[in-house]
């Protein structure tokens, strides 16, 4: 039923400045729907935010059709007309508009209807509450949240009486796992204790909290230095703290600090920063502080730019990938008998990049997995073609533990052999030792599958890791490689010259082989081939190279014989 009672509404004139004046007062939006003429008022400072002609206009179904999200338009359409035909005398819809960046925002739109006389025009009035907006203030520590930070922050901008200033963003090690174990509530009590020491210590500086276990103090005055003093103070009166009532519950505390310009810094840019500087101090080991640099943060951006165009080459066709090969040489016969394949990347923005660069991006962000497998693919076709000039030819191919780890590796590696046709007996798997940390039952899965198929195995960089002997033995692994970084020193070095000759003995004495590698010159040569490695492999003999090259400078002897 509509509602019979009937108001002395003043003049629009009037009324839509009145709503002027109350808007000023909230942060919602204030409007006035005519439901007769379809007219429309809002408060002024929706215009900011979305593409409204003005404050007042007119057809206003068709000027709200240009902002109300497209999938929303039946259910605010079929509401409206309940209110025209008097169905009901109340609106109260959650949906949402876009504003003038093509951003979603969701509304909370609530009102009643009114008459302005007994038999006058109907009008809908009411507000639009922006249901997504951050909040003000946390109700867990009783601090003021980002969205106040953020005002604050804008207000000090524009008066101008402080140029410089820091960001301090304290963040709870572990407090995850303080929450899974011990309950939200012991959670909530460590966020309020947290929050009371960094008033303790910040004195008449404001701390804001912001979602999740993270804190921000605005020091409006006071530098780097300062702030990671500050950050001292508050680790040790926490520490106090926890131990007053009897380590309860672990965590520590890390933070990253920002000094910046009020002239040069907006908000956003400034947040971003201190995101930025709280995870690097997390990564170096938490419960430590670290302080922004710019030359760090644009290391970052630029990892995140090649992981893109990583992500891009994957998605087109592997495109900028290229297998590169390095010739692996008999010490008896110093003879070609194998290549290691070695994955390059080129974009036209960084040019080559260097493996240490990108394959770190590959693991992290699991790109390494189809990477992996079209190496692999690409190496065992090109050996294939190989074996055609040189019978038994060998190819190396490393296996990165996120392959093993996070795909089904084993499935793969052996379709792709029965795919190619090769010979699995002159395919090789090289795991460099230090990966041994994550061993598990994936990998032990797929070297069992290995060995049973005749897939030979190589330990990489054996000597620079944690050389455990256990590994040789559950592995069963039929090639043991000595980094460089060791076979050097031997050639100088007479302990690690004899320590080494026990190696190969060792290997030797089990039915492993040995493999040497970078080998550069005719003196590394000679004296570690008294030794008596099986294979020799590095810059001596050649470097990594494309097919081609790998082609003219190690093979064609073969199909010329």
């Amino acid at each position: 039923m509509e509602q019979k009672k009937s108001f002395n509404l003043a003049g629009k004139e009037e009324f839509e400045y009145l709503m002027e004046v109350f808007g000023r007062c909230t942060d919602d939006y204030l409007f006035l729907l005519d439901l007769d003429k379809d007219d429309y008022i809002i408060s002024r400072k929706a215009l900011d935010k979305f593409e409204l002609p003005s404050a007042h206009f007119s057809n206003a179904g068709e000027v709200l059709e240009n902002i109300v999200y497209a999938e929303d338009l039946a259910a605010l359409s079929e509401d409206l007309e309940e209110l025209k035909r008097g169905d009901k005398t109340e609106h109260n819809l959650e949906y949402r508009w876009v504003d003038r960046e093509g951003k979603i925002v969701w509304i909370s739109c609530r009102g009643v209807v009114i008459r302005e006389t007994a038999e006058g025009s109907r009008f809908l009035v009411g507000r639009i509450t922006e249901i997504g907006v951050k909040r003000k203030a946390d109700n867990v520590t009783g601090l003021f949240a980002e969205r106040q930070l953020e005002i604050d922050y804008k207000r000090i901008r524009r008066e101008g009486r402080k140029k410089r200033g820091t960001l301090l963003r304290i963040g709870v090690d572990n407090f995850k796992e303080v929450n899974e174990r011990y309950g939200i509530e012991t959670g909530d009590s460590v966020l309020k204790m947290i929050a009371q020491c960094i008033e303790q210590v910040i004195e008449n500086e404001r701390c804001y909290k912001v979602d999740g276990d993270e804190f921000l103090i605005l020091l409006e005055e006071e530098d780097a230095q300062e702030a990671r003093k500050k950050y001292h103070q508050l680790r040790i009166l926490i520490e106090e703290e926890r131990r007053e009532q009897g380590y309860q519950n672990f965590y520590t505390i890390s933070s990253g600090v920002v000094g910046f310009s009020y002239e040069e810094s907006d908000f956003e840019r400034l947040y971003n920063y201190s995101e930025f500087a709280l995870s690097v101090a997390k990564r170096n080991g938490k419960n430590c502080s670290y302080v922004f640099r710019d030359e760090d943060y644009e290391s970052y951006m630029k990892s995140l730019d090649i992981q893109e165009k990583l992500r891009y080459a994957v998605n087109h066709g592997f495109q900028g990938f290229e297998v590169y090969y390095q010739p692996i040489v008999s010490a008896e016969t110093e003879r070609v008998v194998g290549a290691e394949a070695l994955l390059r990347f080129f974009c036209e923005e960084y040019g080559m990049l260097s493996p240490g660069i990108f394959i770190p991006i590959l693991e992290e962000s699991g790109l390494i997995i189809p990477v992996g497998e079209w190496v692999y693919q690409t190496a065992m076709r090109q050996s294939m073609e190989w074996q055609r000039i040189a019978p038994n030819f060998r190819i190396n191919i490393n296996l990165s533990f996120i392959q093993i780890c996070k795909s089904d590796v084993v499935s793969g590696i052996m379709a792709s052999i029965r795919e190619v046709g090769i010979n699995p007996k002159t395919v090789l798997f090289e795991f460099t030792e230090s990966g041994m940390i994550s061993y598990d039952d994936s990998v032990q899965r797929l070297l069992d599958v290995l060995n049973e198929n005749q897939v030979k195995i190589a330990l990489d960089d054996f000597g620079t890791g944690y050389s455990s002997l256990a590994y040789l033995k559950n592995l069963r692994v039929n090639l043991l490689k000595l980094d460089r970084s060791f076979t050097s020193k031997a050639v100088a070095n007479d302990f690690d010259y004899n320590l080494i000759g026990h190696i190969v003995d060792m290997a030797h004495s089990i039915g492993m082989g040995v493999c040497f590698e970078g080998i550069e010159t005719e003196e590394e040569l000679q004296k570690l081939k008294q030794l008596r490695p099986d294979f020799i492999q590095g810059f001596y003999y050649g470097r990594p190279v494309d097919r081609q090259k790998f082609y003219e400078q190690n093979l064609k002897i073969y199909e010329c014989a």
